[in-house]
């Protein structure tokens, strides 16, 4: 795995138009947890935005990276074992990183997390996809209006980013794999959300099974 840091990213390109709609995003689901959430794992950083939303909203939040030089509170490598971290935290939530392990390795990390969250994961995962979307907003209406088609590129084994080794869509992963591998990894969703105007990342909100 690349380290981010190693990518010579600067904010003002990493910060899209996009990428804050997932911010946004991620917030969000976070709230929708309501009070259950308290104390939260953070897995893969980059510039602390989130942390930072966090933090002002309330929650305790440790950072967690395989890369030292972001300076996470944990230094973290999710190929390995992490079960001394079990019932520490209310949620762990990490964004946009399973992609970055072959699909065997992040299976087992899901099975992982499931195993050390309390009662919550929220994850994002890229959804590769040809798609068309239509936004629609009135003046006096509250909420603007969507359409969206698409199509997941499975015929394709590329995916959008050089750093993945898989994408949900492409050839060999389709969503009911992933959606297979989180069952098996004791996970029940609880919430499935995709954007209708950045649809490339699909967001699931899981609940640990208690059974």
């Amino acid at each position: 795995m690349q380290l981010i840091s190693s990518l010579n990213l600067r904010n003002s390109e990493y910060l899209s138009k996009d990428r804050l709609i997932s911010y946004h995003h991620q917030l969000r689901l976070i709230f929708t947890l309501g009070s259950q959430v308290k104390n939260i794992l953070e897995i893969g950083i980059f510039n602390s935005l989130l942390t930072d939303l966090l933090k002002r909203n309330g929650y305790n939040v440790t950072t967690a990276d395989i890369d030292p030089n972001l300076e996470p509170d944990i230094i973290l490598d999710l190929t390995n074992d992490f079960s001394t971290l079990k019932d520490k935290f209310d949620a762990i939530v990490l964004f946009q990183v399973l992609e970055h392990l072959p699909y065997e390795q992040s299976e087992q990390a899901l099975k992982q997390l499931a195993l050390i969250t309390k009662k919550f994961l929220v994850i994002s995962i890229p959804y590769n996809a040809q798609f068309l979307a239509l936004q629609i907003k009135y003046s006096y209406a509250r909420r603007s209006r969507y359409l969206l088609l698409h199509m997941p590129k499975f015929w394709s084994t590329k995916p959008v980013c050089n750093e993945h080794y898989w994408e949900m869509g492409l050839k060999g992963y389709p969503k009911k794999r992933i959606l297979d591998s989180v069952a098996k990894a004791g996970l029940t969703i609880k919430q499935e959300f995709t954007d209708p105007i950045h649809p490339y990342h699909y967001f699931l909100v899981l609940e640990k099974n208690t059974k």
